[in-house]
């Protein structure tokens, strides 16, 4: 029996009969058959699928995140916020789905081309029902694979409600089969030869037994496991941000998150204020219920994870630690005070298992250097959090052991950016181009007749006229060449014009050509003069004016062959060159 329990207050919420071996067969054959028409689809018709899954997502979040807080316990704000982030990440996938699906030419005659694998298990955890499903349907979705989704056992009316979401944004049916079942199912599962790979987030206990079973059937497989991250703050740390940070790295979810900040290792020469600032903040943390607006702390999502948290607690302040906040169970439901731990060491729980809920461990380092030992002194390595001086920051992150280190930041997955670690935290990467590419077969393609060579003269091209004295002449680009990887054109402004500030999916390189232009690149203004040349990283808001009395032109080159456009101002995100985008920057001032 698969049961759904409100974890505030006990309340056995609904219960659900595990399908059986029928049920699961005919889901299995459906998805197959679904993807294998899916994998015919073009990258256009893959991305309205996700931008449809997005605005039902948004549509829908109010009723999803009340679901959300009272299945698994999260506060209702942290649950929107997840809803969201699900929304962003389709619409990331969206945009950038035809560059990631597009081939690779290497060498005259040989080409790489990305395939779908087939239909991919997911099994998948609690503490984000939402976010971990759709952290990997996007990009599975987008190449083209189809998905099964077993859940965790305490959150079935979330994996219910996931399926329905997909249903009213018109996914195929069956490409996504949402299955209810116990975990002694799984096994059965991950050997069916309809599924093609596994991917798992959870306990590493648990991952190494998928691994064995994904192994033995050579099954492709990506593990996101157990982490201890370490928070270092080192003595030139601005102290006060980063304990405010700390606050909500280590308490965010009530704690229960993988990247939890879950070890605060502080030079010595500072702690003692570093933990004044800490507590203090700590102090202003609500516990109570999730669906209370105030509330920054909601109960654990299952009596056990209560239960085994005290007793580390327990353990770790026998060993001698010094308990200064918290320390013990709330009710009613499955609360827990946030609990501070000072002076805790390593041989402690505390310090040597990963504390799942709302329990910080400050660890004490004489200098860097033992910060750095003991950030690295755990099985796990799967993000880290560093607090030091920008300037010598490079040096000390080459030197952390993880899938992941943020500088004077909390750690947290970007979509475009790959999340995954390494020891026992598991392997295999999500999200970025890395994650949507661990799915797919890289097949190498040999051809004998080479690609054609390319001749562009501007008065065979069609001018791209986007109104108010901007145009411009594209010449290289998807539209008419298959085996680059670039985009180039050129842009003339009238004098006076400008294209409003904007960002783009992939990086690009300008060139003045003619004229006299100002660059805007992330807020900072640099005059160019004809035959400078500047260069802007991808996701960076910047635009180009025209500052001379005569007209500028620029060369532009994009790092890909399907850009976007997104504008800051609305945050609206176009496809390069569409009439979208011609629309986009028709009200430059003039």
């Amino acid at each position: 029996m698969i049961t759904s329990t409100n974890p505030l207050t006990g309340e056995v919420l609904a219960t659900f009969e595990a399908y059986d071996a029928d049920q699961i067969d005919r889901l299995l054959d459906e998805a197959v058959a679904a993807q294998g028409e899916w994998r015919m689809t073009d990258a256009e018709r893959r991305s309205g699928l996700l931008l449809s899954i997005a605005v039902r997502l948004r549509e829908r979040r109010p009723e999803l995140a009340v679901l959300i807080a009272t299945e698994m316990g999260k506060p209702l704000a942290e649950a929107e916020a997840e809803l969201e982030k699900c929304a962003i990440t389709c619409e990331y996938y969206a945009a950038n789905a035809s560059s990631f699906l597009a081939s690779e030419q290497v060498t005259a005659e040989g080409r790489i081309e990305y395939e779908p694998l087939g239909v991919v298990l997911a099994v998948m955890p609690w503490n984000f029902p939402f976010w971990q499903f759709f952290r990997f349907a996007a990009p599975v979705l987008a190449a083209g694979n189809g998905a099964v989704l077993k859940h965790a056992g305490n959150v079935p009316r979330c994996a219910l409600a996931i399926s329905s979401v997909l249903e009213d944004a018109g996914t195929p049916p069956g490409l996504v089969a949402v299955v209810l079942a116990e975990n002694d199912q799984v096994a059965r599962l991950i050997a069916d030869d309809r599924i093609a790979a596994v991917t798992f987030t959870g306990s590493t206990e648990v991952g190494r037994i998928i691994a064995a079973q994904a192994g033995q059937a050579l099954k492709e497989q990506v593990l996101e496991l157990g982490g201890s991250d370490p928070f270092v703050v080192l003595a030139d740390a601005d102290l006060e941000v980063a304990a405010t940070t700390a606050v909500k790295a280590r308490f965010l979810n009530t704690g229960q998150s993988c990247v939890n900040a879950k070890r605060l290792i502080v030079e010595d020469s500072v702690a003692d204020e570093f933990v004044v600032r800490f507590c203090a903040a700590v102090d202003e943390l609500v516990l109570g219920d999730p669906l209370d607006r105030g509330t920054t702390l909601g109960p654990l999502a299952r009596a056990g994870l209560r239960d085994t948290l005290h007793d580390q607690v327990r353990r770790t302040v026998k060993a001698g630690a010094v308990l200064v906040r918290g320390g013990a169970a709330v009710g009613p439901g499955f609360g827990y005070l946030p609990t501070v731990l000072d002076h805790v060491r390593p041989g402690m729980a505390a310090f040597d298992e990963e504390t799942f809920g709302p329990v910080a461990a400050i660890v004490r380092a004489g200098d860097a250097d033992e910060a750095i030992r003991l950030a690295n002194l755990t099985e796990f390595g799967l993000g880290a959090s560093l607090w030091t001086a920008p300037e010598r920051s490079a040096e000390l992150v080459r030197r952390i052991d993880a899938g992941a280190v943020f500088v004077n930041a909390m750690v947290a997955s970007d979509p475009r950016l790959p999340f995954g670690g390494i020891k026992h935290s598991g392997y295999g990467r999500e999200l970025g181009v890395a994650g949507m590419r661990e799915f797919m077969n890289a097949k190498t393609v040999w051809s004998a007749d080479p690609a054609p060579r390319l001749v562009i003269r501007p008065a065979a091209v069609e001018v791209f006229d986007r109104g108010s004295g901007v145009r411009t002449v594209p010449y290289v680009g998807a539209w008419n060449c298959v085996a680059n990887r670039i985009t180039t054109g050129t842009t003339t402004f009238a004098p006076g014009t400008e294209i409003p500030l904007h960002s783009h999916n992939v990086e690009e390189s300008v060139l003045v050509f003619a004229g006299q232009a100002t660059a805007v690149i992330d807020g900072e203004r640099v005059d160019l003069e004809a035959g400078d040349a500047t260069w802007v990283p991808a996701g960076v808001p910047h635009q180009f004016v025209n500052r001379g009395v005569g007209e500028l032109t620029i060369y532009w080159v994009y790092g890909g062959r399907a850009v976007t456009r997104t504008m800051t101002a609305t945050g609206v995100t176009v496809a390069h060159l569409s009439a979208a985008d011609r629309g986009a920057v028709a009200g430059v001032s003039v």
